[in-house]
């Protein structure tokens, strides 16, 4: 299944391709991506869960991640399955940014190119209308980057003034010593669990976005 789209998010691209090369930042604009600690050779693994009402469908694979932070682009390698009828995928995305020239403030056109290998119950799938599904798959990934991204494009903190220095006067005993605290144990900050990407909002969304491409065909909505 061959896809390619862009969309855009706020930033520089020089800065919004550190922001994406920060791989568990990313992974938190994808619903339902879980991603687990990166591995040795540079891999992660991870997956992604898929809700059907009640149940929930967890694919599992890997990922190679690569940027090219002078030529403002990029590719991501993965591989994964679920155990539903064979299910399996292999996906390559290759991304490009770009300014936008037309914008009043610094912004990126992000540019994809996907190619993906879908086997078992996936390939029905992407006979079935795989790429409207990754079109609505993009554009909530897109308005979770362009949320996440906006986070800092915001003014610049304020420090705060320092307090003025108050000499304490002179006594004639001096202060007893106190003891530091005992040090604390560090623990890790637990990932927050993920949210099951939906397959029933997935669907709507696509029957809502064929309407608004039949209805802008007739002339009955104003194109975008």
């Amino acid at each position: 299944m061959h896809f390619e789209g862009e969309f855009k998010v706020p930033g520089k691209p020089a800065d919004v391709i550190r922001r994406f090369a920060d791989v568990p930042r990313m992974s938190g604009c994808m619903p339902g991506a879980v991603l687990e600690p990166q591995l040795e050779d540079g891999s992660w693994p991870g997956g992604m869960v898929v809700s059907f009402g009640p149940k929930k469908i967890a694919f599992k694979g890997k990922a190679t991640c690569n940027f090219d932070f002078d030529a403002c682009t990029g590719s991501v390698v993965g591989r994964g399955n679920a155990d539903l009828r064979a299910a399996r995928i292999g996906v390559k995305v290759g991304f490009s940014l770009h300014d936008d020239p037309a914008a009043a403030t610094p912004t990126t056109i992000v540019k994809i190119v996907s190619d993906a290998e879908l086997g078992g119950v996936l390939a029905d799938f992407a006979r079935a209308g795989g790429t409207a599904v990754a079109n609505v798959i993009m554009a909530d990934f897109a308005r979770r980057c362009a949320d996440e991204f906006a986070k800092d494009e915001g003014p610049e903190p304020v420090a705060p003034e320092p307090e003025p220095v108050v000499e304490a006067a002179a006594s004639a005993e001096p202060a007893p010593a106190v003891a530091p605290p005992p040090p604390q144990p560090v623990r890790p900050n637990p990932m927050p669990a993920p949210v099951p990407l939906s397959a029933t909002s997935l669907l709507w969304a696509v029957i809502r976005s064929q309407f608004v491409r039949l209805g802008q065909w007739l002339g009955l909505v104003p194109r975008s």
